[in-house]
């Protein structure tokens, strides 16, 4: 029923995608909360991609799964582009016209920000050609001059505000009361602490209601009454407002009357849909007119919709979004989803039930909904208790027997359920249980559950967008004014916004012989020479026969001998100088995994072994893998990169065995050789990077500990940094810090680390540093000035003579924006905007210096472009040097003949930080009943401290070791 998706082990996919893709169609198109474990919407990337044709799609495209579902198809052509609303008109509104706009920036001039440095926005770009597309935003209109009532409320006695199921019961109560009941339509709250009121409430307002277990006849002895008390109210003033959206009050805080006008838009969605995450709400098929999407394993799959206010120049809007989200299937017998989970897992029992999902009973003459404590021992026939009713000792399966003539189809095959409480423990059948309706399944999904949620969310824009505008606006309550936006005289228009773009013409790509023609973001090498070949004269090759059916033999297996030949052929053919004849060759059987050795130590200290026999250190190691096994990747990779200092660059028997896509195959890896061997595949012309002359490229991420992972296991910083002309080449530093916290601790330590690798390359420091920011939300953006900059102003002082100029630019992928071409001419052939888009009006901030920019192209489904905030500039770049020159840049990824969408600078820390989470497998998350999995978070951490132990070894520090 619920088996877990790997993220780990070699493949064509890598870790980082595989967890995107769960992430991107398990709530809001996979907008997974970062905690990354970033599980962080469209992410995909071109891991390893070589030639056209193949491969995993780029970071922002949206995975394929559906073949060409949603193109119209004539005989053998390509799909027919198809748009959102083709015969509405899209005509621009006085908001976006030059001399608005222009005005808007005279005023900035003069104006202070509330954080010091922090950026407003230079200008705006003009470069590219102009074209005009809808966006998933839509106006708010709300009366001027008006006043919110802003009450915050006091609980007696006091509730956690992480029982949701708990407060929602408490506040439906409160809202049955006939205190409250004049005023409903008037007011909003969000059942935690606060409560908006269009007129004031009266004084010394509270209400007290009689809480107890929800489906028991009538009211228990043992309930309980709680008080809510309005407390004094802050005044919320439209006026104030609308000076700031009219860009001319930055210093005054929008966020408490936006999240006001977000309770009133959303409390109808709020009371008649799911929640699942931050505005994100979710509505059984029913509700839509659809049948349920089966994903297999007891989960199926439901739209939702994300609905969010956002400030805009001259307005607010709201933006609404199509997501999707895994839904254990309702009233399921839970026995049947143990059984389906036994059979995919060789007997175990799903514990990820355990303190997740609620089940029903009818059993006592009325449904009673319990949480699933935890799950017995032992079976019903075997687990025993105290009854005096019976007379003493008795079974489970007697119990229900006796007492409710049950007679049990499952006595003694699966465990009993524990549904008690903290102070009591009451056992239960499982085949007396049913899921409940409407929970959401927050772990991580199987392969093919995977596969299935792509089939059922990836959608081409217009699609989507017709589900937004069709259904999303009603059962939001947005299309019918739904209470209380009535009473609060809120409107929200039902057109998408229509805002001006520009679409960025491509930099020219050069190899060192042939010249490819750009096209939507995509070249083709074939017949092209690396721009800067590596010699290929120190490598050995590691066969690792784990049982496969697709394995080599042995060492004399004629394949074999074909395989590497063919591939050496490839990089000689590439430019790469290769030594005549074959490497040394180490063939291991690997010894099988048992439960001794649950994480395949043996097999790796078998590999160890082998590895020292090698006549000589070689400087890169092809591994040949079977691919099924997912301890044996992270366990090689962690004793190469941090024990023997040697680079691995890992390939699939299954893939390279295979005639067809063979040779793309081997492009692949040769783009990752070529370029861990410090080889450079491409470049792009001086003239796209005329504007980082003399300047270091900086990315910088943290990913946290996700599902499953023991509470205080650290996070992992990354920093990398370019070290050469051609902005190819990032190596990086890592580091553990503490649980959870998103700005990185050590920034100084391990930027110095970065400038001295600079100056070893270049024999000089930069004029300028431009840093890619990766991962913080909106909110964290002051934080960044205020905890990151000054450490890296000290780095800079490390150095004598070294004295950059600065610019600090956050990118963001985890938003809900998205754009619909108007014309059929300016999609591109997956009815996608073309790569190179670029968008700085109609949808972006009122003051920040921010911009989105889809460098991509789309595959299939709706493509998200990257939203870069530049919120510190030293260097005082105008828009278009910022907005060409993040697209041009864009097309410098190493392992790919296409552009992607996240810059590579803030790609490759994303990608050092998956590595390092190699580092820590066996904690990320530790096997269930493991020592790991019991301890607390002091232990937790000194276990991580010392799986990292020096971290990477010195001979690969200077490399791309993680790519």
């Amino acid at each position: 029923m619920l088996p877990l998706l790997s993220c780990k082990g070699p493949s064509l996919i890598p870790p980082r995608l595989l967890c995107c893709f769960v992430r991107q169609f398990r709530t809001a198109v996979m907008d997974n909360q970062r905690g990354r474990g970033r599980g962080r919407g469209d992410r995909g990337g071109p891991r390893g991609r070589g030639q056209r044709g193949g491969g995993p799609p780029p970071r922002g495209a949206s995975p394929s799964g559906r073949g060409s579902s949603g193109f119209t198809r004539g005989r053998g052509g390509p799909p027919q582009v198809q748009i959102f609303s083709p015969g509405t008109p899209a005509r621009l509104d006085s908001r976006s016209t030059d001399r608005d706009l222009d005005s808007l920036i005279s005023r900035f001039k003069n104006l202070s920000t509330s954080v010091p440095d922090r950026v407003v926005r230079p200008g705006f770009g003009k470069r590219g050609n102009a074209i005009t597309l809808r966006a998933n935003y839509f106006a708010l209109k709300y009366p001027k001059d008006c006043v919110l009532y802003d009450y915050p409320i006091g609980i007696t006695p006091p509730v956690k505000t992480e029982l949701r199921r708990f407060r929602k019961r408490l506040f439906d109560l409160f809202e049955a009361s006939s205190e409250v009941s004049p005023y409903l339509g008037g007011i909003a709250h969000d059942r935690v602490q606060r409560l908006i009121a269009r007129e004031p409430l009266p004084e010394d307002f509270s209400v007290s209601v009689q809480f107890y277990d929800e489906g028991e006849p009538g009211p228990r002895p043992n309930s309980k009454v709680y008080k809510l008390s309005l407390l004094e109210p802050k005044e919320l003033r439209s006026a104030d407002l609308d000076r700031y959206l009219q860009g001319e009050d930055p210093l005054y805080d929008p966020l408490p009357i936006i999240s006001a006008f977000n309770l009133i838009t959303t409390s109808h969605a709020s009371h008649n849909g799911i929640l699942c995450g931050k505005n994100r709400y979710f509505f059984p098929p029913r509700m839509l007119n659809e049948s349920p999407f089966d994903l297999g394993g007891g989960l199926e799959a439901w739209k939702g919709f994300f609905a969010s206010v956002r400030p805009v120049y001259k307005n607010l809007m709201i933006n609404v979004n199509v997501c999707m989200s895994a839904f254990y299937v309702p009233y399921a017998r839970l026995s049947d989803a143990i059984l389906e989970f036994q059979a995919r897992s060789r007997g175990a029992i799903p514990q990820e039930l355990e303190g997740r999902v609620r089940v029903t009973t009818t059993h006592l003459g009325y449904r009673k909904k319990n949480p699933i404590k935890a799950f017995g021992a032992q079976s019903a026939r075997k687990t025993m208790f105290q009854c005096d009713e019976f007379g003493g000792k008795i079974s489970v399966e007697q119990y229900f027997q006796r007492k409710y003539n049950i007679r049990l189809q499952h006595a003694d095959d699966m465990p009993v359920v524990n549904i008690g409480n903290k102070t009591k423990d009451i056992y239960v059948p499982a085949e007396v249980c049913e899921i409940e309706p409407g929970q959401s399944y927050r772990g991580l999904l199987a392969d093919k559950q995977t596969a299935e949620m792509i089939k059922a969310a990836c959608n081409p824009p217009y699609v989507n967008a017709q589900a937004i505008s069709d259904q999303g606006l009603g059962v939001l309550g947005l299309r019918q004014r739904a209470s209380p936006m009535q009473g609060f005289d809120v409107e929200v228009s039902l057109e998408f916004a229509i805002v001006p773009a520009r679409v960025l013409n491509p930099p020219r790509v050069m190899y060192q012989s042939g010249q490819p023609s750009v096209a939507n973001g995509s070249w083709n090498i074939l017949g092209v020479r690396f721009s800067r070949p590596a010699p290929l004269t120190r490598a050995a090759i590691l066969v690792l026969n784990d049982g496969g059916r697709d394995d080599f033999r042995d060492q004399t297996d004629p394949e074999l001998r074909s395989v590497v030949t063919g591939f050496l052929t490839k990089c000689r053919n590439s430019g790469m100088q290769v030594e005549e004849g074959l490497p040394p060759l180490r063939f291991i059987r690997l010894p099988r995994a048992n439960q001794r050795d649950r994480l395949r130590i043996e097999a790796i200290n078998e590999i160890e072994k082998q590895l020292k026999t090698l006549p000589s250190p070689p400087n890169l190691v092809l591994v040949f893998m079977t691919g099924r096994d997912p301890d044996i990747y992270p366990g090689l990779k962690k004793l190469c990169d941090m024990k023997l200092g040697i680079q691995t660059v890992c390939m699939l028997m299954p893939k390279v065995k295979k005639e067809r896509g063979q040779d793309q195959y081997f492009s692949n890896i040769a783009l990752k050789v070529n370029t861990k061997l410090g080889g450079v595949n491409h470049q792009i012309h001086p003239d796209s990077l005329r504007w980082l002359k003399n300047t270091m490229l900086v990315g910088m991420d943290v990913t946290h500990p996700g599902v499953g992972c023991v509470k205080g296991t650290p996070s992992i910083a990354a920093v990398v940094a370019s070290c050469d002309g051609n902005f190819m080449h990032y190596p990086a530093s890592l580091r553990l810090q503490e649980h959870r916290k998103e700005m990185i601790t050590d920034v100084k330590e391990m930027m110095i680390e970065r400038l001295s690798e600079y100056y070893k390359r270049m024999k000089s420091y930069p004029e300028r540093i431009i840093v890619f920011r990766d991962g913080v939300s909106e909110g964290q953006f002051d934080q960044v000035l205020l905890r990151e900059l000054p450490p890296m102003k000290e780095a800079f002082k490390a150095f004598k003579g070294c004295k950059p100029k600065l610019t600090i630019a956050i990118c963001g992928k985890r938003h809900h924006t998205r754009f619909y071409p108007t014309k059929t001419e300016e999609a591109d052939r997956t009815s996608n905007t073309k790569a190179g888009t670029v968008v700085d009006k109609g949808v972006t901030a009122v003051y920040d210096f921010d911009f989105y920019l889809q460098a991509h192209a789309g595959l299939q489904g709706t493509v998200r472009a990257t939203h870069y905030s530049v919120i510190y500039d030293e260097n005082k770049f105008p828009a278009d040097d910022l907005q060409q020159g993040a697209n041009d840049v864009s097309y410098l990824w190493a392992r790919a003949t296409k552009s992607v969408s996240l810059i590579p600078p803030a790609y490759w820390a994303d990608r050092a930080c998956e590595r390092g989470k190699i580092y820590l497998h066996g904690i990320l998350p530790p096997p269930r009943g493991s020592p790991e999995s019991r301890m607390n978070e002091e232990q937790i951490m000194r276990k991580a401290n010392d799986m990292w132990g020096n971290g990477i070894h010195d001979n690969v520090k200077g490399t791309m070791f993680y790519l």
